[in-house]
């Protein structure tokens, strides 16, 4: 869309004095205009076919985060291990990490007023900062409220849009057939985030003290994070959370870990198809490297496919460890427009819970770690990840390549996880030819066939 003034832009983030004289003028006026400035926007995005909110929703403050554990012991035993980062300031408890803040608040310690500060708002003198509705927010410079819950789990009034009883309940249930477990065990839930990746992999401090498994998830997420640089709103109805992997370096010869990507792929839609009896058969596949795509819902037996989530692993080393943080996203009970797990089931299934699906996913994702950590990406690993992918003998154009050759997919290196296509030539017959192609370095435009270099 391509317009002469520029609507995106509240008057709420100029600076009135940084564009001259007369300038903070001009903003009063396009503050008094700003009505017009979202209607004239929202007529923008009508007419490109896209369903707008008719209302004036704003977006949401920051809420208080709750830490807990299927064993509410062990959050005790959590923080005794990170005590060396935890600091004491006028009798309160802080974890101050590189990009944020963390006040530790305990029930057994709150008062009256304390009770009242815990209250899911924005204090006074961060709502005074934002200044208006559309005003830019430093979420980073934003405390934020830690309650830690170590003797039971959060009530329902506390978080009332994730039921933590019901979250535990099923991780323990399907734990009864996997075995001992620790992915999920331990649980950083806030209604309202900044982003599920960037408090753990952006606070290297406090993720060099969590154990594998530790698990963050939000309702909605205020700066969401996608790969390169892509950051956006995630309203509620998306499951949302980031898993914490400590991976032995001297493992990565027999387990790079170049394939967690891949595992977490694999584990979302395992973890849909045996969600419960009757679900083994959801129209869900992963795209190479690290997407997840189901039939769409609006255009049954066409076999056209819609993204529904997407992974995004960050990596660091500390010692002889990778430290990887492992986030999804997956529409599940969204409303329309947008395509989500629910609109996939046929009447007689009963809806996907963000509860039962999360406990679920993580406990196939370290099946399916555990494994590879013992194997590598074993010929069984391979072959259960080319039974949900997309790209069985998909031809494609190389656009990166000399003459832009077409090439059929043939799977993936057992290696280094790389795309291997062969090159055809006149009729599509093989030339002899092959490609190995790098997840990091080339994109993959599933609708137009195109494998092309990421700039």
């Amino acid at each position: 869309m391509l317009t002469g003034p520029h609507p995106e832009f509240a008057a709420a983030n100029l600076d009135r004095r940084g564009g001259g004289a007369g300038y903070d003028k001009i903003v009063d006026a396009l503050a008094e205009d700003d009505q017009a400035r979202t209607a004239f926007l929202k007529i923008c995005l009508a007419k490109l076919g896209l369903t707008v909110n008719r209302g004036n929703d704003v977006v949401p403050s920051l809420s208080r985060l709750h830490l807990s554990s299927l064993n509410p012991v062990r959050v005790s035993e959590l923080l005794a291990s990170l005590k060396e980062i935890i600091v004491e300031e006028n009798g309160d408890e802080y974890i101050k990490g590189e990009n944020d803040v963390f006040h530790i608040q305990r029930p057994s310690r709150w008062s009256l007023g304390s009770l009242g500060d815990a209250l899911p708002r924005v204090k006074r003198e961060e709502a005074d900062d934002m200044g208006g509705d559309d005003r830019l927010v430093d979420y980073n410079a934003i405390v934020k409220r830690l309650l830690v819950h170590e003797g039971d789990y959060p009530a329902c009034k506390e978080t009332p849009y994730f039921n933590h009883q019901a979250y535990y309940s099923n991780l323990r249930h399907y734990r009864s057939s996997e075995g001992p477990s620790k992915f999920g065990d331990c649980l950083l839930y806030g209604e309202v985030v900044t982003s599920t990746n960037t408090m753990l992999e952006k606070n290297n401090k406090l993720l060099q003290g969590l154990p594998t498994g530790f698990t963050a998830t939000a309702t909605v997420q205020l700066a969401g994070r996608g790969r390169g640089s892509n950051v956006w709103v995630s309203p509620a109805g998306s499951l949302m959370f980031s898993t914490c992997i400590r991976h032995p370096m001297d493992n990565n010869h027999r387990a790079p870990v170049i394939f967690v990507q891949y595992l977490a792929a694999l584990a979302i839609v395992e973890g849909i198809k045996t969600y419960d009896a009757g679900y083994k058969d959801v129209p869900v596949k992963l795209k190479w490297p690290n997407d997840i795509y189901a039939e769409d819902p609006a255009k049954p037996g066409q076999k056209i496919y819609v993204k529904i989530g997407g992974i995004l692993v960050n990596s660091s080393y500390a010692g002889n460890e990778y430290l990887l943080v492992v986030g999804i996203g997956l529409n599940t009970t969204n409303p329309a427009p947008t395509t989500s797990l629910n609109a996939l089931l046929p009447p007689r299934l009963q809806p996907f819970t963000l509860e039962k699906l999360l406990a679920r996913i993580l406990t196939v994702f370290e099946g399916l770690y555990t494994r590879f950590t013992h194997a590598g990406f074993s010929r069984e690993l391979e072959e259960l990840y080319y039974a949900h992918w997309l790209h069985t003998d998909q031809i494609v154009t190389l656009e990166s390549a000399p003459n832009c050759p077409r090439a059929r997919i043939t799977g993936i290196t057992r290696d280094f996880g790389q795309l291997r296509v062969q090159e055809l030539g006149w009729e599509d017959r093989p030339t002899g030819r092959s490609w190995e192609l790098q997840s990091d370095g080339n994109s993959f435009d599933f609708f137009k066939g195109l494998v092309r270099r990421k700039v």
